[in-house]
């Protein structure tokens, strides 16, 4: 009787610590101060076989760049148990107008594909619901899609050129993820000014007062070419026979 009664009482101990263990695990994910990752366990994304998960997070365009180097000590997460990881972003300084990406990988080279990243998916999670991608770095590769729980809607796996100049875009959201990042901030499609060639203009026939006119001024020219050959030839005519005539006295 006294087993029975402490194997009830130890039963329900260890539903009471699941309990309030799953509990503290959903409090823990509700800080703006983190970002979430649900670990894949199931299906072709399955990560198996790993102690490290990794944040990387980037800021798009080009004055962007890394936060920090890629696996760095800094972008290390921390394991929350029951498959989930956190990752502090509470030192970062994002900037409203600024485009953003992330990552999440582990020590044995599996990834998720790139991930838009806003101020409003703070105290988000990233989970993976199986779908899986080209890697657009390497393009023989695949990688996991990773899509936010409370952000799914409004913020995309980000579409990119893949290393073979495919367009990589899960989500079908190319044009609106192009606008966002080089265009127009409200999605609206860009649009190009019309360039305009600039062109010679158009050269009028000359009269036939300019035509007399040119044609006299390049007789005249003649002239005074002909007219200056001929006294240098006079001249040197002359000083030839002076010499000669010096010559024979």
């Amino acid at each position: 009787m006294r087993r029975t009664i402490c194997l009830i009482l130890a039963t329900l101990v260890l539903m009471f610590s699941m309990v309030t263990f799953s509990a503290s695990a959903a409090e823990e994910k509700t800080s703006t101060d983190y970002i979430y990752f649900q670990v894949p366990y199931e299906n072709s994304v399955a990560w198996h076989n790993f102690s490290m998960v990794f944040c990387h997070i980037w800021s798009e365009g080009n004055d962007g760049g890394d936060f920090y180097a890629w696996q760095s000590k800094n972008e290390r997460c921390t394991d929350l148990g029951n498959g989930y990881w956190s990752y502090d972003i509470s030192g970062f300084d994002f900037k409203e107008d600024a485009s953003y990406s992330l990552i999440f990988s582990n020590e044995n080279g599996l990834q998720t594909y790139n991930l838009n990243f806003t101020s409003a998916c703070r105290g988000d999670i990233v989970t993976c619901n199986g779908d899986t991608c080209v890697n657009p770095v390497d393009s023989e590769k695949q990688c996991t899609v990773a899509r936010w729980i409370s952000n799914a809607d409004n913020v995309h796996p980000a579409a990119q050129i893949s290393s073979d100049g495919a367009v990589v875009d899960p989500d079908g959201v190319f044009n609106d993820d192009v606008d966002r990042k080089w265009g127009n901030a409200e999605g609206v499609s860009m649009e190009f000014p019309e360039v305009e060639v600039p062109t010679e203009a158009p050269t009028e026939a000359p009269t036939e007062a300019e035509l007399a006119d040119t044609t006299a001024q390049t007789g005249s020219i003649s002239y005074a070419i002909w007219f200056i050959i001929g006294g240098v030839v006079l001249v040197a005519i002359i000083v030839i026979v002076v010499v000669l005539i010096k010559k024979k006295k």
